[in-house]
């Protein structure tokens, strides 16, 4: 594969820490503070730590220098062929990594780049990037055990991970693209892998980007170009250099990812919330296509990748609210207003997209195995989703009372256990009543951060 890198431009790691806010003072000095004070414990470059105390001397060392100065790498696409995830990475020469069942030929994962006794700073860097995206219910303030395959113990199997998260899914949140094998596109050192299909998360992404530039509201932003997104015959559209760009930023990785990393820590593509909001469209979306056709959705799949039904849909979105309230009350310093804005807007779509999800979705033994909102909602063992969380942003969640005035009117029709029906009750009843000053906020905000109150209610877009 020929690499697409190019010399004169230097590189950035893939920054992909999703539920790390931007505001985050941690830095490099503190990073290497902390190694220093406790040293069987190090800090990767997605902020996750890892107990090392278990590895021979010659891997923890390997370990320390690919956190400490992590390889330039950039991801180019992955793929699911037969039984083995295959991720292509450039460093200024090509780097392939292979991520196998137990049953394949690299039950243990691999890299091309031939290194013996232990993990490679390319697996190294990846299996940190995969670990931040699938493992919801990590406790930031506990580290993770590193095994001397380069990964951490509480993620199990690193293929069944990624196969229960699904590909697609984490190629996403990795901002890489996935290819297939029916692409012709067989050969470990070639990237040029020309897929007419647009990715969608793609098209989102640029045209954040492209909007935060023109200082626009991403969806109200050309929807001329985005309503209906083509990659066009030519790169370059006389008269229309935001067209030229857009189609630049499809059509080049390396460019994408140069934009990207010029971006503000403001900006809509680099909001946490946001990224974890788009996430549980996207499963919404491939349990809405699962369920139009069951049977013939499953097969077009890989094989080793179960079925986008509901059980898979939850297990998402309730990774993905418990990402967004561990961002919240679990790190070092508040959020600022924006960010709690931000993370309200993200828990009251979900929670809105859910409860007009009471159908059954595709069959299936049980209620709660086919219909969204019963398993969410509806079940009186989950008598605190989402709701407990705003219950703590009143202020944050206030500019969205007219959605959520809905969602109430939709839970009344539903039915929903008396527990859940009396908190969303009781956050409605605080979202109306008038700003109070004082400590009142402060006292119920466990993040101590301040944002605007008694504005009028808005729909979320």
């Amino acid at each position: 594969m020929a690499s697409t890198s190019k010399p004169q431009t230097p590189r950035l790691p893939l920054d992909i820490s999703e539920i790390e806010s931007s505001s985050d003072p941690e830095g490099d000095s503190e990073d290497s503070s902390a190694e220093d004070e406790t040293p069987t414990i190090v800090r990767s470059p997605t902020k996750l730590t890892y107990k090392i105390d278990r590895l021979s001397d010659e891997t923890r060392s390997t370990v320390r220098e690919a956190f400490k100065d992590p390889p330039r790498l950039s991801l180019q696409y992955c793929r699911l062929q037969d039984d083995t995830y295959a991720f292509q990475m450039t460093e200024m020469v090509p780097r392939s990594i292979r991520i196998g069942s137990s049953e394949s030929k690299f039950p243990t994962p691999r890299c091309s780049c031939g290194k013996q006794n232990g993990p490679c700073k390319h697996l190294l860097w990846l299996l940190d990037q995969l670990v931040k995206q699938t493992l919801y219910d990590q406790d930031p303030a506990s580290p993770l055990t590193m095994t001397s395959k380069g990964f951490a113990e509480e993620v199990g199997d690193p293929f069944s991970s990624i196969s229960d998260f699904h590909l697609d899914v984490l190629a996403d949140s990795l901002r890489c693209r996935v290819v297939h094998p029916d692409s012709g596109n067989d050969d470990d050192d070639d990237d040029d892998d020309d897929d007419e299909d647009l990715d969608p998360s793609r098209v989102q992404e640029a045209r954040e980007l492209l909007a935060s530039v023109a200082a626009v509201d991403p969806e109200e932003y050309r929807e001329d170009i985005f309503t209906d997104p083509t990659p066009g015959t030519n790169i370059i559209k006389r008269r229309d250099l935001e067209c030229t760009i857009f189609r630049m930023l499809l059509d080049n990785n390396d460019f994408f990812h140069y934009f990207l990393s010029r971006a503000r820590s403001s900006d809509p593509i680099k909001d946490p919330f946001n990224k974890l909001e788009q996430r549980v469209r996207r499963v919404l979306r491939d349990l809405d296509a699962y369920s139009a056709r069951p049977d013939t959705s499953s097969s077009s799949s890989p094989s080793r990748e179960g079925p986008r039904n509901v059980a898979w849909a939850a297990r998402h979105i309730l990774g993905v609210t418990t990402l967004i309230n561990t961002t919240i009350f679990k790190r070092d310093t508040p959020l600022t207003s924006r960010e709690r804005t931000s993370a309200a807007r993200a828990l009251v779509r979900i929670l809105a997209a859910v409860t007009a999800r009471n159908r059954d979705a595709h069959p299936a033994p049980t209620l709660l195995d086919r219909n969204l909102y019963a398993r969410l909602i509806g079940d009186a063992a989950r008598p605190t989703f989402i709701i407990d969380t705003l219950l703590l942003l009143p202020d944050a969640a206030a500019p969205f009372l007219s959605d959520l005035e809905t969602v109430a009117e939709a839970v009344g029709v539903h039915g929903a256990p008396a527990a859940y029906a009396e908190k969303l009750s009781r956050l409605l009843a605080s979202l109306k009543k008038p700003a109070r000053s004082g400590s009142g906020s402060k006292r119920q905000d466990p993040s101590g951060g301040q944002g605007p109150q008694g504005r009028g209610s808005k729909r979320v877009k």
